[in-house]
């Protein structure tokens, strides 16, 4: 299902806001944005809300996720036919066409101007490494294996350096039909800590460009290893060229935790 709608579509008549919050296994989807003839998050979310509310859907997100990246809370909001806009029944009817790899844990009629992308006041990310010689079976599919031991306060003393309003453009892959895009963030936390043999990356920001994220921890694992040093995170910002830091950490360690609108 790619958010394609088949069926002679129910005229709206008065429409309301819908809000959702939902989670999702990466591993099978091409991302969350929907396109045509592939499988992503957002299609399989639009076709299953039409095929309920009776109409097309046109979902919008907090943050687009990329290929393989998964998601605790992401935020939609899309416009439903009021007669058919009862939360817990779309609810209870999403989550049984399409869990359990995307399941909603909350869902309700939003403000008008509710806007689950504009709205949003910053998104947070979370990232883990398992950090053992043995890769984990059970946890391989939400990590990254990196054998090699890694030193978390030099990873701290790296990330704090992204604190703070940067051009991202060494981290970012540039959409090429807007070159002159700003890849200006604020990222307001970014900071390690280790969970038994997992080592765990948060970082909030307004907002993130594409394999920011990624990016961030490749070269932060790469401080971890000794490879570089803290002190590398300023030059490689300064230098605003993507090919002066390194190819982006794998993307099924990674998971939008949370969207905030305060």
């Amino acid at each position: 299902m790619t958010g394609g709608f088949e069926r002679e579509p129910r005229p709206l008549g008065e429409v309301v806001r819908m809000r959702m919050t939902v989670a999702y296994n990466g591993a099978g989807f091409h991302g969350f944005a929907a396109s045509h003839g592939v499988y992503t998050v957002g299609g399989l979310l639009a076709d299953a809300l039409g095929r309920v509310l009776g109409h097309p859907v046109q979902i919008v997100c907090a943050g687009r996720t990329d290929r393989g990246v998964h998601a605790r809370a992401q935020v939609i909001s899309f416009d439903a036919s009021s007669v058919r806009a009862d939360p817990e029944r779309l609810m209870r009817s999403v989550n049984a066409m399409c869990g359990p790899e995307v399941t909603v844990s909350e869902a309700a009629i939003a403000e008008p101007d509710f806007d689950a992308r504009f709205s949003c006041t910053a998104r947070v990310y979370r990232y883990r490494v398992r950090n053992a010689p043995v890769a984990d079976p059970l946890t391989s599919g939400f990590c990254w294996h990196v054998t090699q031991p890694l030193d978390i306060a030099a990873m701290r003393d790296g990330a704090s350096r992204f604190v703070g309003e940067h051009d991202f453009s060494s981290f970012c892959r540039r959409d090429r039909s807007k070159p002159d895009q700003s890849l200006v963030r604020v990222v307001r936390r970014a900071v390690w800590w280790r969970e038994g043999d997992m080592a765990v990356f948060e970082v909030e920001a307004n907002a993130f460009c594409h394999q920011m994220v990624r990016s961030i921890v490749a070269l932060l694992v790469e401080v971890g290893r000794g490879r570089r040093q803290a002190s590398d995170v300023e030059s490689v910002l300064r230098a605003c060229r993507r090919d002066v830091a390194p190819s982006p950490a794998p993307p099924h360690g990674l998971v939008l935790w949370r969207a905030r609108y305060d």
